[in-house]
């Protein structure tokens, strides 16, 4: 597949990501290509112009077939190790062209523990 398809095809991701995030609520997410040119050279493809995202998560989207190195993207970003995340559509084969397997989100454990902590609580009283 040429660079030219792929690039479009994460930029569509990107754009997908987007949308997701705004339907649960996210109303001032962005991609970094429209507002940015230094965030998205610095690895982070998804702004939250008014800080509604919890921690400050930083996001990269990747669609790819191969596993993102995700601790070499997040070192060659100054985002913090903590708030950085990676939306990850893994792509595959088909016959005709790449199709998606799935999708998952590649984060710091400790950012994991601060997602899940309160629900340990509530679940105790």
């Amino acid at each position: 597949m040429s660079g030219k398809t792929n690039r479009r095809r994460g930029n569509n991701y990107e754009l997908q990501i987007v949308k997701e995030l705004k339907d649960l609520g996210f109303e001032c997410v962005v991609t970094s290509r429209s507002e940015s040119k230094a965030k998205d050279n610095d690895k982070v493809d998804i702004i939250d112009k008014c800080g509604q995202l919890p921690f400050n998560i930083q996001i990269q989207i990747k669609k790819t077939a191969a596993t993102p190195n995700y601790f070499k993207i997040r070192e060659s970003s100054s985002a913090e190790n903590e708030t950085f995340v990676i939306i990850w559509n893994k792509q595959k084969r088909a016959k005709v062209n790449m199709v998606s397997e799935g999708e998952s989100v590649i984060l710091d454990k400790k950012l994991f523990y601060k997602l899940i902590e309160g629900y340990a609580n509530n679940d105790k009283k």
